[in-house]
């Protein structure tokens, strides 16, 4: 192309300048004024309108990719229809031979059906149209037939296969097993239907003005921002409120109905509820087994939560005097979130030392002239500096970095593997600030996830649990934003960095991290008891998730919340999309777990919140490693190749908080703040 010259001048240019302006900053300007130079250059004579390299990058990406290099859906489906005929027949489920017969056929049809799925599930995600609906509910009809056909045959094999001495057999099959059939072609069409609908919901609500019902905004960007950034109460309040009420009520009349669906799919298929299918698919146990592990870790983290909760707490009396009861839960719409699950947002209101502010990562962003495209090029180049993959040109070309303005999209963040020709994807409605800075890398981690599994057999493609999965790319997250790493960037002073800078900072990652905790915890209490029946859904829906709430997190609605009409679990996204949660809770519990033992392999062991493994390709490669491995083996086995542990060790994210809860008891205790809220 046209630029392609221009392209290479100032990708090595880009790159030798990043490297230099880390020790001096004449380098640094001089690459910004000759960007500029060029670019003015290029729209002049070309009538372009770029305003950064990133956004010559992006063309040219996009330039590299073939359009029509995708899943053929009719073809798919024609060439699965033939396979389906030619099922391999046995009378002898113990034969290992016709074991492998048959999952060879078997897996060939899934991969297919898997990819048709994965694809128009993303065009459905990132353009929301009732055609795009209707695809999605017309395929997963279509795939019902053969899945009411291989359950019960894998099943059968099953039986046998977990007795052989061959552990590839005896796992996959076991996996296999564990699948759920809908015997009813309406259950599946009400399902998909009804979870379109409820994700539709959840991506087009808006939230109007008091004073102006002309002026309305939706949760991404507008209200997520405001909750960020605001900080007189009313006006948080109406957020709030309007949120909850906008998008959690609409969502209970929906929601019922399609659980109630799932629920009978899950009993139809042998299990005690839905519940008890997701608990399985994690591998920990049965359901006892599995909460006892759930209510331990928590357990022991409790004591560092209930010591940030009153520092936090003590500190929002003083902002907020007479607004709420001071020793009891903090009103929820306080915290920086609009579900107060993280509260990171609000750390200058928390500082443990004002003295010693910490950078304003967003502003330094803005101020070196990142680009959404640069913020990505960033995470992609901490991953490769430890060994680990470069994204795929299809990455670049179709993934969705930004929120369109012609269409209506689901903007949750989320990654996608395609499974067809190295077609990895994101989609975030990115905005240039902290917490996205940190999403692309959490985001990317899945994608690094795939990429390192991707040549095992497709019935292994997949995370040690679900729990891997997310702490992937919160690992590389962590490392990411620290204090060493920032100074690598360029956004830190490393001559500013006092014990009190390493303090705030700990109180940032405490925020973030430890305050998530009891909320990940309760996300999935509260539908396992939904799901089981413990919950009367005409008077207890959202009051007993209140309940949980009060008593595990100390935080409380800011206004009363009424049953039935009141749905606030309903306003946030993995309910409605109906994502399993304790995966959540276990990544963090996991995330800490790696970066210890990371950092024990460069020969770190205390002050861990001052480690970076940017550009160690020993300690990455052996990362890698434990990600190539997949679902292969048992999720403890995985843990163990890096860690050398084989369960949960919350005592690893109490190591790396060690200096702050130290710091947070004294500081409690000097202030009077009291611990606790009952």
């Amino acid at each position: 192309m046209i630029f392609r010259w221009i392209y290479l001048f100032l990708l090595i240019w880009w790159l030798q300048s990043g490297i230099l302006a880390r020790k001096y900053s004449k380098y640094h300007e001089r690459a910004n004024s000759l960007e500029h130079e060029i670019l003015d250059m290029l729209n002049k004579r070309y009538s372009t309108n770029f305003h950064s390299i990133s956004d010559i990058l992006e063309l040219d990406e996009r330039e590299q990719v073939d359009p029509n290099d995708h899943v053929d859906v009719e073809l798919w489906n024609k060439l699965n229809d033939e396979d389906i005929a030619n099922m391999p027949k046995t009378d002898d489920y113990s034969s290992e031979k016709d074991a492998l017969r048959w999952l060879e056929w078997y897996s060939t049809i899934s991969l297919r059906n898997y990819q048709i799925s994965a694809f128009l599930g993303w065009n459905h995600r990132t353009n929301l149209t009732k055609e795009n609906q209707a695809a999605v509910s017309a395929q997963s009809v279509r795939t019902a037939p053969f899945n009411r056909m291989a359950l019960p045959i894998a099943k059968k094999f099953n039986e046998y296969m977990k007795k052989s001495d061959n552990k590839d057999l005896k796992r996959i099959y076991g996996r296999l097993a564990q699948g759920t059939i809908s015997h009813n072609d309406e259950d599946v069409q009400a399902r998909s239907k009804l979870h379109a609908k409820l994700e539709t919901i959840y991506s087009t609500a808006e939230v109007c003005e008091l004073n102006d019902t002309k002026k309305c905004y939706t949760l991404s960007p507008t209200l997520e921002q405001l909750m960020q950034v605001e900080k007189d109460y009313d006006r948080l309040l109406w957020a709030w409120k309007g949120w909850h009420n906008q998008c959690g009520n609409k969502i209970r009349p929906v929601y019922l109905p399609f659980i109630h669906l799932l629920n009978k799919s899950s009993k139809e298929n042998g299990y005690k509820d839905l519940a008890q299918e997701w608990i399985q698919d994690y591998e920990m146990g049965d359901d006892i087994e599995f909460e006892r592990m759930f209510d331990d870790n928590l357990k022991a983290i409790m004591p560092l939560y209930e010591q940030l909760h009153a520092y936090v707490r003590g500190r929002l009396c003083q902002l907020y005097p007479n607004r709420f009861d001071c020793n009891g839960p903090i009103p929820a719409h306080l915290l920086g979130n609009m579900w107060a699950q993280q509260w990171q947002d609000r750390l200058d209101d928390f500082m443990p030392y004002p003295d010693a502010p910490l950078v304003d990562i967003t502003e330094m962003l803005r101020k070196k002239k990142y680009t959404i495209h640069r913020m990505y090029r960033t995470a992609e180049e901490f991953f490769t500096s430890i060994n680990l993959y470069s994204m795929t040109p299809k990455f670049w070309a179709r993934s969705l970095f930004s929120k369109p303005k012609d269409r209506e999209v689901v903007c949750h963040p989320s990654a996608s593997d395609l499974k067809y020709h190295d077609d990895y994807r994101v989609k975030i409605c990115t905005v240039i600030n902290d917490d996205y800075f940190y999403t692309a890398h959490h985001e990317m981690g899945h994608i690094e996830y795939y990429m390192s599994y991707a040549k095992l057999p497709f019935v292994y493609q997949d995370g040690a649990n679900s729990g891997f999965h997310e702490a992937i790319g919160d690992t590389i997250g962590m490392y990411a934003i620290s204090i060493p790493h920032l100074i690598k960037l360029g956004f830190v002073d490393e001559k500013t960095v006092t014990s009190h800078y390493e303090m705030n900072s700990l109180m940032r990652m405490a925020l973030q991290k430890v305050a998530f905790l009891p909320f990940g915890y309760i996300m999935d209490k509260y539908r396992f008891q939904l799901f089981r029946g413990q919950i009367k859904e005409e008077t207890e829906l959202n009051a007993r998730w209140w309940e949980l709430r009060k008593n595990y997190s100390g935080l409380m609605p800011p206004v009363p919340r009424s049953d039935p009409e009141n749905f606030d679990p309903g306003a946030k996204y993995h309910i409605p999309s109906n994502t399993p949660y304790a995966r959540y809770f276990i990544a963090h519990i996991l995330q800490f777990q790696f970066y210890r033992a990371m950092c024990r392999l460069q020969g770190q062991t205390e002050r861990l919140h001052m480690c970076d493994i940017h550009g160690n390709k020993d300690v990455g490669s052996r990362f890698q490693q434990m990600l190539a491995m997949g679902s292969s083996k048992p999720w403890s086995e995985v843990l163990a190749s890096l860690t050398g542990e084989t369960k949960l060790e919350p005592q690893a994210m109490m190591d790396y908080f060690e200096p702050l809860y130290k710091w947070l008891k004294m500081e409690n205790l000097a202030r009077s703040y009291p611990v606790g809220w009952m």
